[in-house]
């Protein structure tokens, strides 16, 4: 359980750091990954369904999921 709640803060960071630097940079973002931004959004969706699943009762999971999903707003509100 304390791995998972490490790796949930992990990713967490992760994509506050991902949408606040989308946001100031665009586009140009996803040249710094090995991963397209299609890619990049699909590993964390899939990191927060593994993750949330078991620990629902805890604010940092339900605050990875609601980053996943404001990422995905962001980029798909961008990109169209």
């Amino acid at each position: 359980m304390k791995s998972k709640l490490v790796s949930c803060a992990d990713k967490l960071h992760n994509v506050r750091c991902i949408l606040s630097d989308y946001r100031q940079e665009g586009e140009t973002l996803w040249n710094r990954f090995n991963a397209s931004k299609e890619e990049t959004l699909w590993f964390y969706q899939s990191m927060a369904n593994v993750l949330c699943t078991s620990g629902k009762d805890l604010k940092v999971y339900a605050d990875l999921d609601n980053a996943v999903k404001e990422l995905e707003k962001t980029i798909k509100g961008v990109s169209k």
